[in-house]
């Protein structure tokens, strides 16, 4: 069977796409939620595990499988094929793409080194000192798996003499960011030297980079933690740490935690707080952001109770309310600095601490006026000079209005003079980063009449059945266009070869023979729309019901069809009365009589 067919069969589309947004039964077998293509507020993304197809009837984005996650992910389709691939468990052949080829090589570099300094860690005689470091982490077996810990040891090109005797060239081990060039000389060396190594793995779990904690106090040895180089396949403002194995906690709290260490994340997972990943010490870009909003609304910034890290991450904060997620705060206790000493000290209040956050303004309005003078108007317009564009940058308005009325309290100054200076930014905020659908396929679906619709449920009940009456009926109504032509005549063509498979439904039948259409890329959309459309509509009906609603479409399209000619006919008429052509005239008076 062809690798395409055999993930396809294999997939759970709705398990698939739950992982990026939530859905909702719709139907018997039929799930629904928010489009994340395009920005709604009422529910028009449909996902059909059954014919293992999605369809937005807001944006009129669809597909399969291989689509959602090329759209998603930004992948080509040999990509999403490589990586549906892993996820079910079917071998697919390496792209040859110069690019592709060049991507999945750097990517088996990296799992032969974590290989490689997994064995280092847990067997060599001179990681002792590694192993008890990780030892005195309280660091289990167990995690130090699940995260893919190591140990670089002390030696000049270990790692880079096991990645030549695989076949890697010294120019791709040091592109890789594995390897760096002797200074003097030919040749090159490792570029992690005695280091726990923590792979840094992309929310698929696929490693791209990583960071090394130095074990030597020595200068020489370099900073404390050292992270791989941006390379084709590891871009430090793309990738949040720890997202692999967070994803199910995530979705199970429905919120997730950020905090700045990738050994916090470690600990966490020591006291079974798993729903959190790490910003490795950097403020987090939208496109980090962009990737957690897939997993939920709500994002957790821990912060110790000074607030030294507030300052770091009030940027990602800010980013992070304009794409409309709930912000809120874990506040640490006062003699602590990060989850990883809070875990070591006293597991039981990490636990409470991560599932009891407070909202970040909440948290904001504490830290700012620690030590002011609320009485003292410098001290005000500084409180007022940090408040206020955080609550601009927030896209609800009942939130904004909430913390406003806080804020107007606070300072004694009234709430219409506060909105007032924000509401200029909140209007560019908001009309900045309201998504849209686009123009040209929102005027596509304002110009389908009632008559286009019905052909469109009529067209997807008909690719379910063999029924050879019905079809004709409906071809009487086949609208001029050559994709609906096309698609007829495909569909027809299907039925009327004879071929049958016991494995595959006249809908996936078809839906086959389109894919490898010259014109797929119209075909597929129209194909999948009608048949999402036609399955919410008669699955859950009695036969007696189905017959009696296909009979109404039909009149439908009669009516339509009388409404037309009426036109037409009254158009003649009125330029038979202007011609002066009154035998006409009479005839098509007769006409419309009848």
């Amino acid at each position: 069977m062809d690798p395409k067919d055999e993930i396809k069969e294999k997939i759970d589309l709705q398990e698939l796409i739950g992982e990026y947004i939530q859905l909702k039964p719709s139907g018997v077998h039929s799930f629904k939620g928010l489009c994340p293509f395009h920005g709604e507020k009422t529910p028009s993304f449909n996902v059909s595990p059954d014919k293992q197809i999605w369809h937005c009837f807001g944006c009129s984005e669809g597909g399969d499988c291989f689509s959602f996650v090329q759209k998603m992910e930004g992948m080509t389709f040999p990509e999403a094929l490589i990586h549906l691939g892993k996820r079910t468990g079917v071998e697919v052949k390496r792209f040859s793409s110069k690019e592709g080829n060049k991507k999945q090589r750097m990517m088996t570099m990296h799992e032969a080194a974590v290989k490689f300094y997994e064995n280092v860690l847990k067997d060599a005689a001179g990681a002792k000192h590694a192993r008890d470091y990780v030892d005195g982490r309280a660091i289990s077996d167990d995690l130090r798996v699940r995260f893919g810990i190591g140990y670089a040891p002390d030696e000049w090109n270990a790692l880079c003499h096991i990645l030549a005797k695989n076949g890697f060239s010294d120019g791709e081990i040091v592109e890789a960011g594995l390897g760096l060039r002797k200074k003097s000389g030919s040749g090159i060396i490792d570029r992690f030297r005695n280091r726990v190594m923590i792979p840094l793995r992309d929310h698929h779990g696929n490693t791209v980079g990583f960071t090394g904690r130095a074990l030597s106090k020595d200068a020489k040895a370099g900073p404390k933690y050292m992270n791989s180089p941006e390379t084709m396949i590891y871009h430090k403002g793309r990738l949040v740490y720890g997202l692999d194995v967070a994803k199910r906690g995530i979705k199970d709290a429905s919120a997730v935690i950020v905090t700045e260490g990738n050994l916090d994340v470690v600990a966490s997972h020591k006291v079974g707080v798993e729903n959190i990943v790490a910003s490795s010490g950097t403020a987090l870009t939208e496109d980090q952001l962009t990737l957690l909003k897939r997993y939920t609304e709500t994002i957790i910034f821990a912060f110790d109770s000074d607030a030294a890290g507030f300052k770091a991450a009030k940027k990602g904060m800010a980013i992070a309310r304009g794409l409309g997620l709930d912000v809120r705060a874990a506040v640490l206790p006062n003699d602590v600095k990060d989850p990883d000493e809070l875990v070591q000290k006293d597991p039981e209040v990490w636990v409470k601490i991560a599932n009891n956050s407070v909202p970040i303004m909440e948290f904001l309005i504490k830290t700012v006026i620690r030590g002011k003078d609320l009485s003292n108007i410098d001290d005000k317009r500084l409180i007022a000079k940090e408040l206020l564009p955080a609550i601009s940058e927030m896209q609800g308005v009942v939130e904004r209005e909430h913390w406003l009325q806080k804020v107007s309290d606070l300072l004694s100054v009234d709430q219409k003079v506060l909105r007032d200076s924000i509401n200029k930014k909140v209007k560019i905020t908001t009309k900045k980063k309201d998504p849209v659908v686009k123009k040209e396929k929102k005027a596509e679906l304002e110009r389908e009449s009632i008559e286009d619709q019905v052909f469109q449920l009529l067209f997807g009940y008909l690719v379910q059945t063999d029924d050879r009456d019905l079809r004709e009926k409906l071809k009487a109504h086949l609208p001029s266009s050559k994709l609906w032509i096309t698609l007829y005549k495909l569909m027809e063509e299907g039925y009327d070869s004879g071929v049958t498979s016991a494995q595959k439904s006249n809908f996936s039948r078809l839906r086959t023979t389109v894919d490898g259409h010259q014109m797929r890329e119209e075909l597929l959309p129209l194909l999948d729309k009608t048949s999402i459309l036609a399955e919410q509509t008669f699955r859950e009906l009695p036969r007696v019901k189905v017959l009696k609603q296909l009979e109404n479409l039909f009149n439908t399209l009669e009516r339509g069809v009388d409404k037309r000619h009426r036109a037409n006919v009254a158009r003649e008429l009125r330029q038979a009365e202007a011609a002066g052509d009154q035998a006409a005239v009479s005839r098509l008076l007769d006409q419309l009589s009848e």
